[in-house]
Protein backbone atom coordinates (compact mmCIF):
# COMPACT_ATOMS: atom_id res chain seq x y z
CA UNK A 1 0.00 0.00 0.00
CA UNK A 2 0.93 3.62 -0.77
CA UNK A 3 2.37 5.68 2.43
CA UNK A 4 0.13 8.75 1.58
CA UNK A 5 0.23 11.45 4.80
CA UNK A 6 -2.70 10.61 7.23
CA UNK A 7 -3.25 12.59 10.60
CA UNK A 8 -4.79 11.98 13.99
CA UNK A 9 -7.28 14.99 13.40
CA UNK A 10 -10.02 13.37 12.07
CA UNK A 11 -12.73 14.94 10.05
CA UNK A 12 -15.75 12.98 11.84
CA UNK A 13 -16.76 12.32 15.40
CA UNK A 14 -18.49 8.81 16.17
CA UNK A 15 -20.81 9.08 19.28
CA UNK A 16 -22.71 6.46 19.88
CA UNK A 17 -21.43 4.69 17.34
CA UNK A 18 -22.88 7.27 14.55
CA UNK A 19 -20.82 10.27 12.80
CA UNK A 20 -21.49 13.36 15.54
CA UNK A 21 -23.57 16.28 13.60
CA UNK A 22 -24.15 14.45 10.08
CA UNK A 23 -27.54 15.07 8.24
CA UNK A 24 -27.45 11.25 7.28
CA UNK A 25 -26.80 8.41 9.87
CA UNK A 26 -23.42 6.99 9.87
CA UNK A 27 -21.95 4.16 11.43
CA UNK A 28 -18.66 3.56 12.82
CA UNK A 29 -19.15 0.36 10.55
CA UNK A 30 -17.75 2.76 7.76
CA UNK A 31 -14.02 3.52 9.51
CA UNK A 32 -12.78 2.28 5.90
CA UNK A 33 -14.65 3.94 3.75
CA UNK A 34 -14.03 7.01 5.44
CA UNK A 35 -10.40 6.29 5.61
CA UNK A 36 -10.31 5.69 9.32
CA UNK A 37 -8.03 3.39 10.02
CA UNK A 38 -6.07 2.04 13.91
CA UNK A 39 -2.31 2.70 13.62
CA UNK A 40 0.77 1.98 15.49
CA UNK A 41 3.08 5.58 15.34
CA UNK A 42 5.70 6.54 17.42
CA UNK A 43 5.22 8.61 20.52
CA UNK A 44 7.79 11.24 20.41
CA UNK A 45 7.16 13.19 23.60
CA UNK A 46 7.59 9.99 25.54
CA UNK A 47 10.95 8.49 23.58
CA UNK A 48 12.06 12.11 23.85
CA UNK A 49 11.56 12.04 27.55
CA UNK A 50 12.73 8.49 28.11
CA UNK A 51 16.07 8.78 26.18
CA UNK A 52 17.23 12.20 28.49
CA UNK A 53 15.66 9.61 31.62
CA UNK A 54 18.30 7.53 30.36
CA UNK A 55 20.91 9.73 28.97
CA UNK A 56 21.45 7.82 25.93
CA UNK A 57 19.90 7.22 22.58
CA UNK A 58 17.34 4.59 22.84
CA UNK A 59 17.43 0.85 20.95
CA UNK A 60 14.83 -0.01 18.30
CA UNK A 61 13.32 -2.34 20.89
CA UNK A 62 13.11 0.25 23.35
CA UNK A 63 10.70 3.03 21.44
CA UNK A 64 7.46 4.10 22.91
CA UNK A 65 4.27 3.25 20.60
CA UNK A 66 0.71 3.91 20.79
CA UNK A 67 -1.92 3.32 18.77
CA UNK A 68 -4.24 5.75 17.36
CA UNK A 69 -7.07 6.70 14.83
CA UNK A 70 -5.95 8.59 11.77
CA UNK A 71 -7.36 9.16 8.40
CA UNK A 72 -5.82 10.05 5.22
CA UNK A 73 -4.75 13.71 4.51
CA UNK A 74 -7.19 14.16 1.83
CA UNK A 75 -9.53 11.39 2.75
CA UNK A 76 -9.21 8.55 -0.07
CA UNK A 77 -13.45 6.96 0.07
CA UNK A 78 -14.91 4.00 -0.99
CA UNK A 79 -18.52 4.34 -0.47
CA UNK A 80 -19.67 1.33 -2.71
CA UNK A 81 -22.82 -0.79 -4.13
CA UNK A 82 -25.66 -1.70 -1.69
CA UNK A 83 -24.69 0.75 0.95
CA UNK A 84 -27.57 2.76 2.93
CA UNK A 85 -28.06 5.87 4.56
CA UNK A 86 -31.10 6.90 6.85
CA UNK A 87 -31.33 10.85 7.36
CA UNK A 88 -31.38 11.33 10.87
CA UNK A 89 -34.12 13.43 11.43
CA UNK A 90 -37.38 14.32 9.88
CA UNK A 91 -37.89 17.22 8.14
CA UNK A 92 -40.67 19.76 9.69
CA UNK A 93 -43.26 18.80 7.27
CA UNK A 94 -42.34 15.14 7.78
CA UNK A 95 -40.27 13.83 5.42
CA UNK A 96 -37.27 11.79 5.71
CA UNK A 97 -34.68 10.44 3.09
CA UNK A 98 -33.05 7.76 2.77
CA UNK A 99 -30.27 6.81 -0.01
CA UNK A 100 -28.86 3.52 -1.56
CA UNK A 101 -26.32 3.82 -3.95
CA UNK A 102 -26.23 1.88 -6.80
CA UNK A 103 -22.81 1.27 -8.55
CA UNK A 104 -19.71 2.86 -7.09
CA UNK A 105 -15.90 3.52 -7.84
CA UNK A 106 -13.61 4.16 -4.99
CA UNK A 107 -11.24 7.04 -4.66
CA UNK A 108 -7.69 6.19 -6.07
CA UNK A 109 -5.80 4.40 -2.96
CA UNK A 110 -8.68 4.10 -0.67
CA UNK A 111 -9.31 0.52 0.98
CA UNK A 112 -11.85 -1.87 -0.25
CA UNK A 113 -13.24 -5.15 0.32
CA UNK A 114 -13.42 -7.76 -1.91
CA UNK A 115 -14.72 -11.38 -2.14
CA UNK A 116 -12.14 -13.83 -3.44
CA UNK A 117 -13.27 -17.75 -4.11
CA UNK A 118 -9.58 -19.75 -3.69
CA UNK A 119 -9.20 -23.08 -5.83
CA UNK A 120 -11.22 -25.61 -3.51
CA UNK A 121 -13.98 -23.07 -3.85
CA UNK A 122 -13.43 -21.39 -0.28
CA UNK A 123 -15.11 -17.48 0.04
CA UNK A 124 -13.04 -15.11 1.99
CA UNK A 125 -13.20 -11.01 2.06
CA UNK A 126 -10.02 -9.68 1.45
CA UNK A 127 -9.28 -6.13 1.83
CA UNK A 128 -6.89 -4.47 -1.52
CA UNK A 129 -6.30 -0.68 -1.86
CA UNK A 130 -8.16 0.62 -5.12
CA UNK A 131 -6.28 1.19 -8.21
CA UNK A 132 -6.62 3.53 -11.29
CA UNK A 133 -9.68 2.65 -13.69
CA UNK A 134 -10.07 4.81 -16.17
CA UNK A 135 -9.49 8.70 -15.83
CA UNK A 136 -10.80 11.10 -12.74
CA UNK A 137 -11.56 10.11 -9.34
CA UNK A 138 -14.22 7.56 -7.49
CA UNK A 139 -17.90 8.33 -7.78
CA UNK A 140 -20.81 7.78 -6.44
CA UNK A 141 -24.31 6.96 -8.45
CA UNK A 142 -27.16 7.01 -5.56
CA UNK A 143 -31.13 6.73 -5.45
CA UNK A 144 -32.54 8.86 -2.88
CA UNK A 145 -36.34 7.96 -1.79
CA UNK A 146 -38.37 9.88 0.56
CA UNK A 147 -40.54 9.17 3.32
CA UNK A 148 -43.59 11.05 4.28
CA UNK A 149 -44.57 10.38 7.62
CA UNK A 150 -43.13 7.17 7.72
CA UNK A 151 -44.92 6.13 4.39
CA UNK A 152 -42.99 5.95 1.02
CA UNK A 153 -43.83 9.04 -1.28
CA UNK A 154 -45.56 7.06 -4.59
CA UNK A 155 -46.96 8.41 -7.56
CA UNK A 156 -50.40 8.27 -8.64
CA UNK A 157 -49.73 4.82 -10.50
CA UNK A 158 -48.65 3.88 -6.78
CA UNK A 159 -44.68 3.78 -8.30
CA UNK A 160 -41.95 5.01 -6.01
CA UNK A 161 -40.69 8.42 -6.83
CA UNK A 162 -37.22 8.41 -6.77
CA UNK A 163 -34.02 10.74 -7.29
CA UNK A 164 -31.28 9.69 -8.81
CA UNK A 165 -28.00 11.49 -9.00
CA UNK A 166 -23.93 11.16 -9.16
CA UNK A 167 -21.72 12.80 -7.45
CA UNK A 168 -17.70 12.21 -6.69
CA UNK A 169 -16.84 10.37 -3.51
CA UNK A 170 -15.81 13.53 -1.55
CA UNK A 171 -19.00 15.01 -2.65
CA UNK A 172 -21.04 12.30 -1.71
CA UNK A 173 -19.44 12.47 1.96
CA UNK A 174 -20.77 15.76 2.13
CA UNK A 175 -24.26 15.28 1.18
CA UNK A 176 -23.72 12.69 3.81
CA UNK A 177 -22.41 15.33 5.80
CA UNK A 178 -24.80 18.37 5.37
CA UNK A 179 -28.13 17.15 3.27
CA UNK A 180 -27.40 19.39 0.68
Amino acid sequence: MSQKRRTEDLSVNFVNRQAEGWKFRVDDCFYMQLDIRFEERMDVKANIAKKEMLGRRLEPSEKIKRSVWTQGMPPAYSFDRGHMFHEATESQEGIRRSIVIVLARPDLGALRETQVVDESGVEATIVTEAEEEGSGGGFVDYEVFSYKNGNLITDEQNSTIKEQSSRTQSGFVELLRTGL
